[in-house]
């Protein structure tokens, strides 16, 4: 028994060992094949493996038994495994196979803004599949960095920098005069409804622009329109050059869940911030434009498995405070009791 109990050991360690070294090669693959690695057959086969012998350890070491801390974090560790390897591709195909419930392992939702859609392109094939709900892209937008930067550049490459801030100059030389900005726009727009075509700062949406006054050396001045996201072209006969830049801070979309042709839920999802509905995670993950207009696409990715992995952890973690915490502080307050009592005496 006890030659059983040391080669146990050994395996766990070595277990443990090459775990860590996947790990390490995994980090090395990137997101996506790092996940196709370990959701592979031989894998799979390393994580029963696992699993089996942290179950085969709680069996023959009964002190774990007697000793409730110590089996939390073995519990533990079997949990998550196990969790990993059920929300996995081969476990959502045994689940498919043996139990007859069919999930969307992880897919791509594009959703044009102001519509909805309850198909996901199947990252795995070129098929999709039906969510029993449809989500609603209410409105797409991107947040920048304020103030941004303008910058100038001239035909025989000189280049200057200017903060999009209204009222900032920039003297380029007497060959080429002064710019100046006017006013910042964070959602440019043309106003049509007067005799004359006014630029205005409307409400809602995201079209940022810079309106740029060019001083001449001849004194004539020349009002330009600088926008963020649609450049423009140049004309090749213009002396001067102008782009103006923000660093992104976030994308966000504004969803929404339709079920039976009413909303029940709504939120707004940005990067590493999902929305969690009907066991699957939507993910902010690409965007884009077209002729229609703005458009997300989503990252849908199935929740199975997840609630007893962090059932796993949350079990490791108190058994690992129980067991180094608890213990010095029961025996301080045993130690603390004896004392009283012999003071007492």
């Amino acid at each position: 028994m006890i030659r059983l109990k040391r080669s146990m050991l050994w395996a766990c360690l070595i277990v443990i060992a090459i775990l860590a070294a996947l790990s390490v090669y995994g980090a090395f693959l990137g997101a996506d094949r790092a996940q196709d690695f370990f959701s592979s057959v031989p894998v799979a086969v390393f994580w029963g493996a696992f699993a089996v012998l942290l179950g085969a350890g709680i069996i023959a070491f009964r002190r774990l038994l007697w000793v409730p801390s110590l089996l939390m974090m073995h519990l533990g560790c079997i949990l998550v495994v196990l969790g990993g390897m059920w929300g996995s591709k081969p476990g959502q195909d045994f689940q498919k196979r043996f139990l007859g419930t069919e999930r969307i392992h992880k897919g791509q939702m594009p959703i044009l803004e102001g519509t909805s859609e309850n198909r996901v392109a199947l990252a795995d094939s070129n098929d999709t599949k039906e969510l029993p709900f449809s989500i609603r892209l209410r409105k797409f937008r991107i947040e920048y960095y304020e103030p941004g930067d303008l910058f100038i550049y001239s035909r025989d490459g000189r280049r200057w920098k200017l903060p999009a801030e209204a009222g900032r100059s920039q003297k380029l030389g007497r060959e080429l005069g002064m710019v100046t900005i006017h006013r910042v726009f964070r959602n440019f727009k043309m106003d049509v409804s007067g005799d004359e075509r006014m630029a205005v700062d409307a409400p809602g949406g995201a079209n940022p622009a810079l309106e740029v006054a060019i001083e001449r050396p001849d004194g004539s001045t020349a009002k330009r329109y600088v926008f963020l996201q649609r450049a423009g072209h140049n004309n090749p006969n213009d002396p001067l050059a102008l782009t103006y830049t923000q660093s992104v801070r976030d994308y966000i979309s504004e969803l929404e869940v339709v079920r039976d042709n009413e909303v029940v839920t709504s939120k707004e999802i940005e990067v590493n911030h999902p929305l969690y509905y009907g066991g699957y995670h939507f993910y902010q993950h690409k965007y884009g434009q077209n002729q229609l207009g703005d458009y997300t696409i989503l990252m849908v990715v199935a929740d199975s498995g997840l609630r007893i992995v962090y059932s796993g952890y949350a079990m490791l973690m108190v058994g690992i405070v129980w067991h180094f915490g608890g213990r010095p502080l029961r025996s301080a307050l045993r130690n603390r009791r004896s004392n009283e009592r012999d003071g007492n005496r």
